[in-house]
Formats: structure tokens, sequence, C-alpha cells
């Protein structure tokens, strides 16, 4: 196996760059001004359904997008090269790109600040399916999972749906190797399994500016 570390050590600072580290350094479109007396938007803890025009419309999710089809494209295609003559699939070729996707997943949505919590890289690993099983199956994968957001009960839903259309899709349309399908499925169902198993529940926005009050609150406000 031969291993090109340009593309790789590229593809690594595009796939392991921590997603809240795109809230420091400058800023580089004008800042909106300011309003006062507005009051900040509510959020029903107990409400967990992803709004995907409301995602849709947020620039770091599509710098997630961006980085995490380029970085994959890199690592499925350019970074490692079979040795002449392998037919079929190289292990050694599988097992490090498949602990690169995980390892890439892992970092983008655990989120540590003042407690442990889950995000849900849902654009991220939307567009590592583009790099990893061509734009086809990315599309559609990408399309169909956010078209089912509205009765999806929430972010957790919307990946295993993802990841069962990246897997039958892919199979079907015979875009990428079995191994690479099912290693970019594990890796879209990955956060799905550690919230299960750490009992804490994913989170679908780094948004910090909305105010979290209880259910039995609003009620009485209301």
């Amino acid at each position: 196996m031969t291993v090109h570390y340009p593309f790789l050590v590229f593809s690594l600072l595009l796939l392991w760059f921590p997603r809240n580290w795109l809230r420091h350094g400058a800023r580089v479109t004008p800042k909106p001004p300011r309003r006062y007396n507005v009051p900040k938007p509510e959020r029903d803890p107990y409400e967990r359904t992803v709004h995907p025009l409301e995602e849709a419309a947020k620039p770091r999710n599509w710098v997630d997008w961006g980085r995490a089809a380029v970085g994959a494209f890199g690592v499925a295609a350019m970074a490692f090269e079979q040795p002449e003559g392998t037919l079929g699939v190289h292990a050694p070729t599988a097992a490090l790109q498949g602990f690169v996707l995980v390892t890439a997943t892992l970092i983008q949505m655990i989120r540590i600040e003042t407690r442990l919590s889950l995000f849900a890289p849902i654009f991220f690993l939307q567009g590592m399916t583009f790099g990893v099983a061509g734009w086809l199956v990315g599309l559609l994968s990408m399309l169909g999972s956010l078209a089912l957001t509205p009765i999806l009960p929430g972010p957790g839903a919307v990946l295993f749906v993802q990841g069962g259309l990246v897997l039958s899709l892919g199979m079907l349309l015979q875009k990428a190797a079995p191994v690479d399908l099912m290693v970019l499925a594990g890796a879209i169902w990955l956060p799905v399994l550690l919230s299960v198993l750490l009992k804490k529940r994913l989170s679908a926005s780094f948004d910090k500016k909305l105010k979290v009050i209880p259910r039995d609150t609003r009620g009485e406000a209301a």
C-alpha cells in the first residue's frame, strides 16, 4: 500500500478540524446591526425536530459540508493506493480509511464545555457521503433525509435514516465498494449509537442564542 502523505495530511486537516473552532477568529462578513428590545426566541427542551431550512441558513453548516466532502474524497480516492495486482478490497487500506472517517465523526460530535454534550453533525456527514459514495448517492440521501425531517422525532432519527439511504442507494447504484459503504454508514450511525450508550440526547445545533425554558413555565406564561 502506498500512502500519498500530502493528500492525507490535507484531508486530515479538513476532517479533524473541530466544528466549535469555527467560532474563533476574525469576522469576515459585516456584523448585522444591533437590535434593541428584541426578545430572544425560546426553545422547548422537549422539542427535538430538525428544521432543515433553519439549519441550511447557517453558513457554518455549509463550511462543514464542503470540508467533509473534500476531505473524504481525499481519503477515499487520493491518499491511499492499493498494491498492483490487488483484487477487491485491500484490508489495510479499508482499515485506515475507516479509522480516519470514524475519528472525524467523533471529533465533530463530541463537545465539552461546562459538560459533555453530543452534537449530530448532519451536514458534515452528508458532505462525507458526497466524498466517499459520489455525488448521486450523496444528493439523493441528503434530499431524502432532509425531506423526512418534519416527521422524524429528532436528529438521531435523521442520521439513522440517512445511513440507511446511503447503504441502500450505494448498493443499488453501485457507486462505491461495499466495504466503503458499510464504513460510511457506520460513521453516520455512530452518533446515534453513542447517544444510546451514554444516555445523552443528540443536539442538532451549536446555536447558543436560543433561550431554553421548561415546558411548564411556557404553559403558565400562555
